[in-house]
């Protein structure tokens, strides 16, 4: 995208706060960066990445842009785009979208798009950085009434495996059609149809069905199922769900089979059907779903105590069978949460899980996190995880340890540790390797946030809702400040 069209778009949507009296709020996000990443050859790498959103919103009408940008000393890294921008109108029972945005059909069978905010994705491959995001380009047009909804959807799905260095046609390689229909019936019921049609350049185009049916049975206890198929071929995928709630208790159940049904370059995600955790290292080693061969439960039970003590159990089982061998993974996870007197909170978990699709056996993990408050200004924030397993035959283990300080919600200040021996991570044989890293936070309005960090942090999977990525390893000084403005 060429610098003078980003300007000229810029221009636009800035000053039609005056042209056409509405509201316009821009959010920016800066990081720079000063050390060394995994595999690089300089001792010292300075990197720059800013992303500035614009939003216009006039009653029904709206437009955004997004300019995303991406320097460093190496050539061939580097890149200024306008990476999205999307036109949209609202009346009444009506919506249409055009240029770029996020839609998501069903429960992500067959098209799920998603945003993780503040998230930077950095292949070790390509080292350029982008924002983590998989939008469509293209037209939506939907109309809904009390009983009837009915979406049309034409666009291309972005492959953000590839950053914005190379073209949209190779980053852009599925264009799907789809019409999606959903009809309410019985008050509390709905019924929804969806066909989509995949095409691939150089490849057959691909049709998809799918068929879902949700609502309540009662009170307190809703369902959810949905089935989705290849028109000319044995593939598909399943998914159902049932939450329910009696008083102080609650419950969520899940079931998944997914037989060969990855679309295109991965614009579908099913559902992952395992628990999603914050903690760092149940979150490193989470379950990943694979939608090409998997067979899976979760029950998650929630129990809340007068006193205000919550307990969580779950349960989560994923089957997977290639080329004659199978795999089952298996958790169980206890986590508690409570207070003692009214300067105490804390959440403890124990978790038990057998991975053999990641060679890692008897893998147990426990932590401890609590909020100490000192007087009405600071709060202490202390925080231990410690995980071992066993991988061909051998003994691993995690261990951190985190302690923050928390000054009036404004200024927050940690140092965290973590040590491991883990041959994957140490790539030198036998030892330990010892990360440490201090993170300092400042909020002086909650329009503005600036996050300092300086020394060493370690890399590897980070999940957030349901969608997992990699971290790379680094060793300097990182500077992050995130900006929101509103013109009018």
């Amino acid at each position: 995208m060429k610098i003078d069209r980003i300007i000229l778009i810029t221009i636009f949507i800035s000053s039609s706060a005056f042209l056409l009296p509405g509201q316009v709020s821009i959010v920016n996000l800066l990081e720079t960066q000063i050390g060394k990443l995994p595999n690089e050859t300089a001792d010292i790498f300075p990197s720059f990445y800013d992303r500035t959103e614009i939003d216009y919103r006039k009653k029904g009408f709206s437009v955004n842009a997004t300019i995303e940008q991406y320097h460093t000393t190496f050539d061939g890294r580097g890149y200024l785009d306008l990476s999205q921008l999307a036109v949209g109108y609202k009346k009444k029972k009506w919506e249409f979208k055009l240029g770029n945005f996020y839609e998501t059909l069903g429960r992500g069978l067959l098209l799920r798009s998603f945003e993780i905010p503040g998230a930077l994705l950095e292949d070790i491959g390509f080292r350029s950085r982008n924002y983590f995001h998989r939008d469509v380009l293209g037209a939506s047009a939907k109309y809904r009434s009390k009983k009837v909804s009915v979406q049309v959807l034409r666009a291309d799905v972005l492959n953000n495996v590839l950053p914005p260095t190379f073209d949209r046609p190779e980053r852009r390689t599925d264009l799907i059609t789809a019409v999606q229909a959903k009809l309410k019936f019985l008050k509390s019921h709905e019924v929804g149809l969806t066909f989509l049609s995949l095409e691939q350049s150089g490849r057959g185009d691909q049709n998809f069905v799918s068929g879902s049916l949700r609502g309540s049975f009662f009170s307190g206890l809703d369902y959810y199922g949905e089935y989705a198929g290849n028109v000319d071929s044995d593939n598909f995928a399943i998914y159902s769900g049932l939450t329910g709630y009696k008083g102080s208790f609650s419950f969520s159940l899940e079931y998944k089979k997914y037989s060969d049904f990855v679309l295109g370059a991965g614009i579908n995600e099913p559902p992952a059907g395992v628990k999603q955790q914050t903690y760092r290292v149940l979150n490193r080693s989470i379950h990943v779903s694979n939608p090409l061969n998997e067979e899976g439960y979760q029950i998650d039970l929630f129990y809340n105590f007068k006193n205000g003590t919550i307990i969580n159990m779950n349960h989560s089982l994923a089957k997977n069978t290639f080329g004659g061998n199978s795999t089952t993974f298996r958790q169980f996870f206890f986590e508690l949460q409570s207070s003692i007197g009214e300067n105490i909170e804390y959440k403890g978990f124990l978790d038990y899980s057998q991975d053999p699709f990641k060679g890692e056996s008897n893998r147990f993990s426990v932590g401890l996190y609590s909020d100490i408050g000192i007087n009405e200004n600071l709060r202490i924030l202390p925080e231990f995880e410690y995980q071992s397993f066993e991988r061909s035959q051998n003994g691993v283990y995690n261990f951190n340890a985190l302690l923050g300080i928390n000054i009036r919600s404004r200024f927050f200040y940690s140092i965290l540790g973590e040590i491991t021996n883990d041959p994957f991570i140490i790539n030198e044989g036998k030892g330990t390797r010892i990360y440490l890293g201090n993170t300092v936070r400042y909020s002086p309005t909650y329009r503005h946030t600036f996050q300092l960090f300086f020394g060493e942090r370690r890399g590897g999977p980070q999940c957030s809702a349901g969608v997992c990525y990699e971290i790379l390893d680094f060793k300097g000084f990182e500077v992050r400040w995130i900006g929101k403005f509103r013109v009018r």
